[in-house]
């Protein structure tokens, strides 16, 4: 891709806990339209990757621009120059609406504190502060088909409450989103509708990295996979190389030969 398409690029990136390197000389790179697919085993490094990026861990080396410009500081920060992102386990407000949760997300931009932006949402969820918020977190309730905007989020199944934070990013209109399991939980009609937003995203020109354990699910969406083995990049192409890699054979199955090892 040409230069001028690059969004995320990474250099050299490591992450200690006392004397466990999570992270080491790490490379990525992220352009616009892409989805980049983070795989790996348990306990490789991938959320690490995600939490460094994020801004919610820190990293003890390396560097992280974003549109060539330094991404450094807390998540607040990084959020507010245009990085969204979902956790492994859904971290919504429980006690708030699906509106307002959305709103949390609308208005997470404007605030240096998360008491900020749940102040803020709860407000414009009752008395429509801004109606272009209201009208632009009706509109991505009704993509996602989140229904029942005034239903409170503890109600909503573990499916629903992922395709949730999925709107919540969204509605804070990324550069880049980083969705870490979005799947998980959700059945057959809850994956099929992050998948479809997730290419929806794509479509507008916003950059996607997207971990899972599902590598075929993952390969079905990316342009480009990421192997992460044990902190380092394994491999970094298309994803059906990668899949049909020595070094994806050798991360999963312990041996470069796929039939010996089943």
């Amino acid at each position: 891709m040409p230069p001028e398409a690059l969004l995320l690029q990474g250099q050299g990136i490591e992450k200690r806990y006392g004397g466990v390197v999570a992270l080491s000389q790490v490379q990525i790179r992220l352009y616009r339209g892409e989805i980049l697919g983070l795989v790996g085993p348990n306990g490789a490094g991938k959320t690490t990757l995600v939490d460094v990026i994020s801004g919610t861990q820190r990293a003890n080396a390396g560097s992280l621009e974003l549109l060539g410009n330094r991404l450094h500081g807390p998540a607040s920060r990084r959020s507010r120059l245009g990085l969204a992102r979902t956790f492994q386990y859904p971290q919504l407000a429980l006690d708030l609406t699906v509106e307002q949760n959305l709103m949390v997300g609308r208005v997470a931009g404007r605030h240096r504190s998360a008491f900020g932006m749940i102040t803020s949402a709860f407000l414009g969820a009752f008395w429509r502060a801004d109606p272009e918020d209201g009208r632009v977190v009706r509109a991505i309730a009704d993509e996602l088909g989140l229904d029942h905007l005034e239903r409170m989020t503890r109600d909503l199944t573990l499916g629903e409450q992922r395709l949730l934070e999925v709107g919540r990013a969204l509605a804070q209109e990324p550069l880049v989103m980083l969705l870490d399991e979005p799947f998980a939980g959700s059945d057959a009609s809850g994956v099929a509708g992050i998948a479809d937003v997730i290419r929806t995203v794509q479509e507008r020109g916003h950059g996607i990295i997207l971990v899972d354990h599902n590598v075929d699910l993952v390969s079905s969406l990316a342009d480009r996979m990421m192997l992460i083995d044990r902190g380092t990049v394994a491999f970094d192409g298309d994803p059906s190389d990668c899949i049909a890699s020595p070094e994806m054979r050798q991360v999963y199955f312990g041996s470069e030969d796929i039939h010996r090892a089943t």
